[in-house]
């Protein structure tokens, strides 16, 4: 049980490394989910946008024949695309706005004060924080109401007005049966519990296991595979050691002389990771490679299989030492 331990707390502190993405100038989390949607219908001819992450994050691609200034919260210089690569306006409000941690704004800034212009990156296309999305979302808006409304991000393209377009759209949040499987493990435990019955408990630990290891593995990749709006080496990375990790797990538990070992560590990733992804299942847009049905239902059975098999563990364990003390006790 040592051994145990130690491992699920490996296990937490890796996973805990891994589930979000941080973003510079974001100041956010991805979500696993959301009840907000927004759309663009418009850019400027040549530039390419697209909202990620719900309504979080605006992504932009600008052809490096022009030069595109991203217009502020306040109307300052933000962003600048050139054939050089981007730039950030260090002097501008929106930068520490959009910090990650952010930042009171300088009273001495003004949408006149001179740009402080500094390289973000060579690329030619880059996301970031953009509240004017999501400002519709905290306006009062009817009951049920599925568009909210447009917004607009201001740029200057080659020195000419221009803006970026669309619409925020909101969904009812889904059914409560997709918590199907915990209502299931509140029912079904106490039974198994009262049961003692070794066999019994063998096989539903093979079987708690085999869901929990599955249903978190599945779970987590299609979350790692989301694009934002594409797919990076960093996320193919980290799909890849997901699929190690779970490997390991499962020749682990294959050994009948760590399987405890290996379903203490299974179940404890099992139920971090169904809590990670425990918005999929309260909110309306799933934020996945996978369809939006194989990710709540990854998300419920992690949940539920993974507090299924930590009970199942713990049960076993109390019967063991039980029986133990009873041998002894008989000896006496």
């Amino acid at each position: 049980m040592r051994r145990a331990s130690a491992l699920a707390v490996l296990a937490l502190a890796g996973a805990g490394a891994l589930p979000g993405y941080a973003f510079a100038h974001a100041g956010v989390t991805a979500p696993a989910a959301t009840s907000y949607f927004a759309r663009v219908l418009s850019a400027p001819p040549g530039l390419e946008a697209k909202a990620v992450d719900g309504d979080q994050r605006l992504w932009l691609r600008v052809p490096s024949r022009l030069t595109v200034i991203v217009i502020g919260l306040r109307g300052e210089p933000y962003l600048r695309f050139s054939s050089l690569g981007i730039d950030v306006n260090s002097s501008s409000a929106t930068y520490f706005l959009n910090r990650v941690r952010p930042a009171p704004v300088p009273s001495v800034l003004s949408p006149h004060t001179p740009p402080t212009w500094r390289l973000l990156s060579s690329a030619h296309s880059t996301s970031w924080h953009e509240d004017r999305l999501h400002a519709l979302a905290l306006a009062a808006h009817p009951p049920g109401a599925r568009a909210l409304g447009h917004w607009v991000v201001p740029l200057l393209v080659d020195g000419k007005a221009a803006s970026i377009g669309g619409t925020l759209v909101e969904a009812p949040r889904p059914s409560l049966l997709w918590f199907w499987p915990l209502v299931l493990l509140i029912a079904c435990v106490p039974a198994l519990l009262r049961l003692r019955d070794a066999g019994f408990e063998v096989a539903a630990g093979w079987a708690l296991a085999a869901l929990a290891l599955g249903a978190a593995t599945a779970g987590r990749l299609g979350r790692e595979l989301y694009g934002r709006p594409t797919v990076s080496v960093g996320q193919v990375a980290l799909a890849a050691l997901t699929l190690a990790v779970a490997a390991g797990l499962a020749a682990l538990w294959l050994r009948r002389d760590w399987r405890v070992v290996a379903g203490v560590v299974i179940g404890v990733v099992a139920l971090y990771q169904g809590l990670a992804l425990v918005g999929t299942l309260r909110n309306a847009y799933v934020l996945a490679v996978l369809p939006a049905a194989v990710e709540r239902t990854a998300a419920s059975v992690s949940l539920a299989a993974g507090i299924g098999l930590l009970v199942v563990i713990a049960g076993a364990a109390g019967a063991q030492a039980e029986a133990a003390d009873e041998e002894e006790r008989l000896d006496a």
